[in-house]
């Protein structure tokens, strides 16, 4: 059962955590003459640990942060090997862990041209030639749905004269010698490059497919790369599937991504393929689930430059538990404890003001309520967290009642339920979650994609805790930033992975333009600080590693960012300005800004 027959000879992590911790302790009280490999002085140390918030230096022996303190100190640990670097007063950070990331989806994305937004040469060019730039050699690129937003809006002002881009295919084979290409149509017209074409044997002189044809030049005769009907369909048969050594290909390239932003830890949500495909679901129950083997084969390798928390799939922790992937099991690469599932795409109690005969639905992906909550307490009882995609007030209302059933059907445990998305609750629900201590996991990039619609969706009364972070926090309920990269499944939106804009739409509760002025329901904003700990602490606790990472603490792993201004005194709208200038991952650096 590929690479996991390794995680079943793992001990706990309990045990495993225990044990570093002792040795570390007894490391760093024995070998004080010891040497750091990494110290960085000069600093803004912001620790995000109570008992320590603020320091000047950090020193750093392989994997492990063993000294926070003043310079003098801290340098005293400097020996002929140690790399010592001077940040000039820059700020220092614990290492961002991202708690929601779809990585395979972004891996497919490095492949692919977004083109829903295009309809213009020059730009569809541009976007093109960035995509080559990275892409290795003979790899075919993808696209899909050039010019949708601007039919759609032309559809929406009547204007039935519309006329998509008709892509150049000189232009086209010009940037892509070593590349094939295929793109599809918003309306499922397809273009093929010339070197996707020869691939394919089509000439200008290959009879059209039933259903179908090759559409050629009026005036030479020759293929214009534009594919109609069943002809474009079969060519889109023709392009091989994604093979793993791909995928790991392109892992490496999105880890980097990460890395770029401070990015050391991710919560995933994965899958066990092995399991998936002995399973008969009754829809697509696991789209965008990562691949669990790509993380286990970069770990293999030595490969792996961001920890990863993989939210695994709530319908099958029996089929997990069978497997050996037992709750609190792994490392400190990979580590397991959180099962995903899906409620509703909004689920209301009233109807949408603007739609008064419709209320929303759960989503394709629920079988039953019932079954909901059998897998809730199940998983519950074997010691899963469960992570719940959560958007409508009755979703929030059902969810918590199931949580509630789980805490009282099973034996009281360290729970750290979640709640992934929390957009439209009742204040009585986040009310009903800071009881049980639950972790919301806000994306704020979905708050500005909902700012004109919100109230006219659902009436300015029930508008006024919809993405209601303030009010959480106020309850007790901890929160998390979290990206969902890279955006959703169609690709009509990118969700960004930097995380010092998402703590500007966070705090400023506005987009990169102002808008709205003052911010959107200003009142529920967070601070910076509070926006810290959602990316460090706050993340790492979900995962049940406040005690490995989420803080510069001595004895923690050296998981660590250094960004070019300090945060905590700017402007808010200079978070966008402040740069990543060196990530720190198990104590070495993998990003250094040139």
């Amino acid at each position: 059962m590929h690479l996991l027959f390794e995680e079943k000879q793992m001990k706990s992590s309990k045990s495993f955590v225990f044990m570093s911790i002792v040795i570390t302790i007894m490391g760093f009280s024995s070998s004080q003459a010891q040497d750091a490999t990494l110290i960085f002085h000069n600093a803004k140390v912001w620790t995000v640990d109570e008992s320590q918030p603020l320091a000047q230096a950090v020193a750093i022996r392989g994997s492990r942060i063993i000294k926070v303190g003043g310079n003098v100190e801290t340098l005293a640990l400097r020996g002929a090997a140690t790399k010592v670097i001077d940040l000039k007063g820059k700020m220092l950070l614990p290492g961002f862990i991202d708690a929601h990331t779809h990585f395979e989806n972004a891996v497919g994305y490095f492949f692919e041209v977004r083109l829903m937004d295009v309809n213009d040469q020059d730009e569809f060019l541009k976007r093109l030639r960035e995509t080559v730039q990275r892409v290795p050699k003979g790899i075919w690129i993808t696209g899909c749905d050039w010019g949708a937003f601007a039919a759609w809006d032309a559809e929406k002002k009547g204007n039935w004269s519309f006329v998509p881009l008709k892509p150049d295919l000189a232009a086209v084979d010009a940037l892509t010698h070593d590349h094939p290409v295929l793109f599809r149509r918003y309306d499922h017209v397809y273009f093929a490059n010339s070197k996707a074409l020869q691939l394919a044997r089509i000439g200008k002189h290959t009879p059209n497919p039933r259903g179908g044809r090759y559409e050629k030049s009026p005036s030479t005769g020759e293929l214009t790369g534009i594919l109609i009907g069943t002809a474009g369909e079969r060519m889109e048969k023709l392009v091989p599937p994604v093979s793993h050594e791909q995928k790991l290909m392109g892992a490496r390239r999105v880890q980097e991504e990460l890395n770029r932003f401070g990015i050391t830890s991710i919560h995933d949500i994965a899958r066990v393929d092995e399991i998936s495909q002995r399973k008969l679901f009754h829809t697509h129950v696991e789209r965008s689930h990562s691949d669990l083997s790509i993380f286990l084969d970069l770990r293999k390798r030595g490969e792996l430059t961001v920890r990863v928390y993989p939210i695994l799939t709530l319908r099958v922790w029996r089929e997990l538990l069978e497997y050996g992937i037992q709750p609190g099991q792994g490392d400190e690469m990979i580590q397991y404890g959180g099962l995903k599932a899906f409620v509703d795409g909004t689920l209301m109690f009233e109807s949408y003001a603007n739609s008064p005969n419709y209320a929303g639905n759960f989503t394709w992906r629920v079988v039953d309520e019932q079954t909901m909550e059998n897998d809730i307490v199940g998983a519950d009882s074997a010691g899963f967290d469960s992570a719940i995609h959560v958007i409508g007030d009755k979703a929030h209302y059902l969810l918590l009642n199931w949580y509630e059933a789980a805490i009282a059907k099973n034996k009281s445990r360290d729970r750290r339920f979640r709640l992934i998305h929390v957009q439209y609750p009742s204040l009585k629900d986040i009310q009903r979650a800071g009881r049980m201590r639950a972790i919301a996991d806000m994306t704020p990039y979905h708050m500005l994609r909902d700012v004109v619609a919100t109230e006219r969706l659902l009436g300015p009364e029930r508008a006024k805790t919809a993405h209601a972070w303030r009010t959480m926090i106020q309850n007790g309920v901890r929160i998390n930033i979290v990206s969902d990269w890279p955006g959703s499944f169609d690709k009509s939106s990118i969700s960004p992975v930097n995380p010092l804009e998402n703590m500007f739409y966070a705090i400023a509760r506005q987009d990169t333009s102002g808008i709205p002025p003052g911010g959107w329901h200003a009142s529920e904003a967070i601070t910076i600080q509070e926006a810290i700990q959602a990316y460090t602490i706050n993340p790492a606790f979900a995962s049940h590693e406040e005690h490995l990472k989420g803080s510069i603490t001595e004895g923690k792993l050296a998981d660590l960012v250094v960004l070019s201004k300090d945060i905590i005194s700017i402007q808010p709208r200079e978070l966008l300005s402040t740069e990543v200038l060196y990530t720190i991952f198990d104590g070495r650096i993998v990003y250094q800004k040139q």
